[in-house]
């Protein structure tokens, strides 16, 4: 255990400047979603805070699938994760890599701000309940998985240009390692969503009716 953690540690400072680069681009999109509500016309809107009432409302009167919720979730994050790999074994792929993390950062600043916007102090604690617990984890995940893809790039860039050699072997080797751990945290994070979160929301359903 304190191998690997040895070795995480000293990727991370390695890599800080990959870190940092690919959190502005999921800042960038989680204020690119949060503006965007602004934009909702009123049917949109409507129809949103229709669906969120309906659903708070009869929370407590539906049986929650927990299992359903963790596979689905599981499933999701593990197909971002499979696609940032994908997209790291080749150096076409870095800008798909960067518009992975601003769609994903899209994602959370819309619906934390609409959230916020239609449902004010009871939709910030809606967040910290439901979407805010898997994304601590979901979200340094998916930019380490993208930092890896950059890494990695950057790697067959400098073997290309024959200033720096390495065995492709150990580097697809580090670079598949890595990503499997970030991938079990992501297992992790589905097991959150799933089995923890719901039972949150129902705890504080009769706050949230309105």
């Amino acid at each position: 255990m304190n191998y690997f953690s040895r070795i995480l540690k000293d990727y991370f400072k390695r890599n800080i400047i990959k870190y940092i680069f690919l959190s502005l681009i999921l800042i960038s999109g989680i204020i690119a979603g949060s503006i965007t509500v602004n934009f909702l016309s009123d049917i949109q809107s409507v129809n949103l805070q229709r669906y969120i009432s309906g659903f708070l409302a009869n929370v407590n009167d539906v049986s929650v699938d927990y299992s359903s919720i963790f596979f689905l979730s599981m499933s999701n994050n593990l197909k971002t994760a499979v696609l940032l790999i994908l997209l790291g074994l080749s150096v076409i792929g870095i800008p798909f890599i960067l518009a992975v993390i601003l769609f994903r950062g899209f994602i959370l600043g819309f619906t934390v701000a609409f959230l916020i916007e239609e449902l004010g102090a009871k939709g910030l604690i809606l967040s910290i309940l439901s979407i805010f617990p898997q994304n601590l984890i979901i979200l340094p995940c998916m930019i380490s998985i993208g930092v890896t893809g950059l890494t990695f790039a950057s790697t067959v860039i400098k073997n290309r240009t024959k200033r720096y050699q390495e065995d492709y072997r150990q580097v697809i080797s580090g670079y598949m390692l890595l990503n499997l751990i970030f991938s079990f945290f992501l297992v992790i994070s589905g097991l959150i969503e799933g089995y923890i979160s719901p039972v949150f929301i129902k705890l504080f359903s009769n706050y949230f009716s309105l």
